[in-house]
């Protein structure tokens, strides 16, 4: 699917990322890695970057797995001059590719888009099949990895939806307790400080606390469970 519209708002480490991988895409045949675990932001790095190349003569999909390579086997023959076909593929959760399938993915854009440059964004799985595959490993011209967040960015991901739940002392608190919990992973802090602001809205009487993190941590646990 083509993004069409700007996304949320990057951290310094996702700002990074995004400037490297719209640096390699400008080169030809480039095939670059973005990795890091669930929930830290590979996919928005990725609408960052399609985003900022809207304006951009070079065609660029972000999609799937799946999608990608029917794209790809639905291209014209190598050199045939056909604007709608991609320049630059981003393709998310390439962890989850089989055994071999990144291979032949590779091997049908070099035959069919010799040109095109390949983005795949996935999990550490994505590394380890990378590793395994020579001509893969030789192919990468750039691993962005993306961390989890640090305190002080947890903090300020959670910061607007704590606003009304307590002194400036407590929120630190549960903001630190939600950093804890949530292993910096912002999809999971961005989890638990909504549901901490429904509890808060709930209960205007009485501060949010720790406590209450780790109450609905173990209520989402017995959910997932």
């Amino acid at each position: 699917m083509d993004i069409v519209h700007t996304p949320q708002r990057l951290t310094l480490p996702q700002q990074a990322a995004v400037a490297r991988v719209a640096y390699a895409v400008e080169q030809p045949n480039t095939f670059v890695l973005v990795c890091g675990p669930a929930g830290v932001g590979k996919t928005l790095v990725l609408k960052h970057v399609a985003a900022a190349r809207q304006l951009h003569p070079r065609k660029m999909i972000l999609t799937t797995l799946a999608s990608a390579a029917a794209m790809l086997a639905d291209s014209g023959p190598a050199g045939q001059s056909d604007m709608l076909q991609p320049h630059i593929l981003l393709i998310d959760d390439t962890h989850m590719a089989r055994e071999g399938e990144l291979t032949e993915l590779l091997d049908r854009a070099r035959s069919t888009l010799p040109t095109a440059g390949l983005v795949l964004a996935g999990q550490g799985r994505l590394l380890s099949l990378v590793a395994r595959d020579s001509r893969l490993e030789q192919a990468v011209r750039l691993r962005a990895t993306l961390p989890p967040f640090t305190l002080d960015e947890s903090r300020l991901l959670v910061a607007t939806m704590l606003a009304a739940t307590g002194s400036l002392q407590q929120r630190d608190q549960v903001a630190r307790t939600i950093h804890e919990i949530a292993g910096g992973i912002p999809a999971l802090a961005t989890r638990l400080a909504e549901l901490a602001a429904v509890v808060a809205t709930a209960n205007p009487d009485r501060p949010l606390l720790p406590d209450d993190i780790e109450t609905i941590q173990r209520r989402l646990c017995l959910h997932a469970a």
